[in-house]
């Protein structure tokens, strides 16, 4: 990987970082934002049937996890084989970085607000093994597979929301985490790691 690429990844890890602390000083700390976020919610809540708000709970918080994490592990090892290191300990680091990470915030409460749900940890968790599935995935994830991914990463927010687990907030801030993690972790370890098809990110000749 050219280190002008690792540098606009190391750039995108510092700007998801700072629109992560962004976001929660508004929603958090101002009224605005707390109501935008009441706003956002209740929207949730209202437009989608409850029937399928329940699904969307069960798939985002036990399932996700129960499903992703087996593969994951699975897709590590034959990333390993194929010797691809690099992105088999991105897939590995991602997940458990972004949880801790969320598990650190919750705890300590830096924004000291009291908000003990804040950033999700159901949803950094499901996300960050979202991720490291793209990461370690046995070829180069093109346009079709982002939107896939995108399509997961929806229902696994939506999933966190929909059955009053989370507020908007928790779940937006668990996203931006997630992306300042894999963003900085890719910036680091070079080479293949993004595992990105040409068709959607620069590419090196001299990758594995």
């Amino acid at each position: 990987m050219p280190l002008r690429v690792r540098l606009r990844w190391a750039l995108a890890g510092v700007s998801l970082g700072l629109l992560f602390v962004a976001g929660a000083w508004l929603t958090l700390r101002t009224g605005t934002g707390a109501r935008l976020d009441d706003e956002v919610r209740n929207t949730v809540l209202n437009t989608i049937g409850e029937r399928v708000r329940q699904d969307l709970s069960t798939l985002a918080r036990p399932l996700v996890i129960v499903v992703l994490g087996p593969v994951v592990g699975l897709l590590v090892l034959l990333a390993l084989v194929r010797g691809a290191w690099r992105r088999a300990l991105a897939a590995i680091i991602v997940p458990v970085t972004s949880t801790a990470l969320t598990l650190w915030l919750r705890q300590e409460d830096p924004f000291e607000t009291g908000q003990s749900a804040f950033p999700s940890n159901h949803a950094a968790l499901g996300l960050g093994l979202l991720v490291a599935v793209m990461l370690v995935w046995p070829t180069r994830v093109g346009r079709w597979g982002l939107f896939a991914g995108a399509i997961a990463a929806l229902c696994i927010g939506l999933g966190n929301v929909s059955w009053y687990a989370h507020q908007p907030r928790d779940v937006v801030g668990s996203a931006l985490l997630v992306g300042a993690v894999t963003a900085s972790v890719i910036a680091l370890l070079g080479g293949d790691t993004a595992n990105l098809a040409a068709d959607v990110g620069p590419r090196d000749p001299s990758e594995d």
